[in-house]
């Protein structure tokens, strides 16, 4: 039962900071947030512990646990990582296509929808159901190429991300022209073109990782 307890604690703090709910640098009161989900101190502890592995919460000595701070840098250099892994996926899965292990038009008709959906979700006041549309578009690629260890880091990172992400995105990322790149992507994937795969998944990244350098500039 304390397990069942824990994950709920985990899961909703979870998505409160990758949402904003939490925002970075906000106090996290374990006797409070228990007494909020009406359950014991225990499995909250064990649940900030499980975040604190995630990199979404840092305990600072004699102050007390704070969601993590990110910074603009930590965005680049999770960006970095990203690129390189975004482009490994999408060759490992256009090589798979390539191989007859995956039906190119089947994954095709698996992304398009939810491309199709971005495209009409491109207001401001839509960034956020555009980014979740974009972040089960890439799921998909990770997922399907079968990769477990490239997967998992990814997921690591891009919840490190998310929280910081959700207020950059709608201000400066271009989502007319990302959408026009997941289109040339399901493309290269589809026709198991694995090195033109490669490079627009990395290609794609970079422009958002273009983006953030310029802000590091102004800051």
């Amino acid at each position: 039962m304390t397990r069942n307890y824990s994950d709920k604690a985990y899961e909703t703090l979870r998505d409160r900071i990758i949402n904003g709910g939490l925002r970075p640098s906000a106090p996290l009161d374990i006797h409070r947030i228990a007494s909020e989900f009406e359950m014991s101190i225990t499995p909250v502890r064990d649940a900030i512990k499980r975040l604190e592995a995630d990199g979404l919460v840092e305990v600072i000595p004699r102050s007390g646990t704070f969601v993590r701070h990110f910074t603009v840098q930590d965005l680049i250099k999770g960006y970095e990582l990203v690129e390189a892994l975004d482009g490994m996926a999408g060759y490992l899965l256009a090589e798979r296509v390539a191989a007859g292990d995956v039906d190119g038009q089947e994954l095709e008709a698996l992304l398009k929808p939810l491309v199709d959906r971005m495209e009409e979700n491109l207001d401001r006041d839509q960034a956020r159901i555009w980014a979740e549309l974009d972040g089960q578009f890439h799921q998909i690629i990770f997922d399907m190429s079968e990769n477990a260890l490239i997967a998992s880091s990814y997921y690591s990172v891009r919840d490190q991300m998310k929280s910081v992400l959700s207020f950059v995105s709608p201000i400066y990322v271009d989502r007319a022209n990302s959408v026009r790149e997941h289109r040339l992507i399901i493309a290269a994937i589809a026709a198991g073109d694995s090195e033109k795969a490669r490079k627009l998944c990395q290609d794609h990244r970079h422009l958002v990782r273009e983006i953030l350098k310029k802000l590091l500039l102004q800051i």
